[in-house]
């Protein structure tokens, strides 16, 4: 079994890069800080936001975990109304999730490389 950094760590993390940037981060909602799933909204500043959660994958033919991003609106542009309608309903199914904002013009995803 591989082990993979706690979600509050990741989430430090990827705080502590962004700042460095200048770039705003906000945590919006704290989820289990051991393995809550994180989900990453990014504004874009021109009333465009992009959605990502945060997956944890196995590739049963190579034997191979990973981590992606999955863009929860692919090849769409939504607004910040329709990802909070998004959001509200994966809190109902998963209430331990985290929310983290970014606020980026260029939609840099600070989590990537963590």
């Amino acid at each position: 079994m591989l082990d993979y950094l706690k979600s509050s760590l990741v989430i430090d993390s990827a705080c502590i890069l962004a700042r460095k940037d200048g770039i705003p981060i906000f945590i919006r909602k704290k989820g289990d800080p051991d393995a809550g799933i994180i989900f990453i909204k990014i504004d874009l500043l021109n009333n465009n936001v992009v959605l990502l959660r945060r997956n944890l994958n196995y590739v049963i033919e190579t034997n191979k975990t990973f981590i992606e991003y999955v863009n929860l609106f692919p090849n769409k542009i939504v607004n910040n109304f329709q990802v909070d309608q998004k959001l509200k309903s994966e809190i109902a199914i998963d209430p331990d999730c985290w929310i983290v904002e970014i606020e980026d013009k260029k939609g840099k995803n600070y989590f990537e490389n963590i």
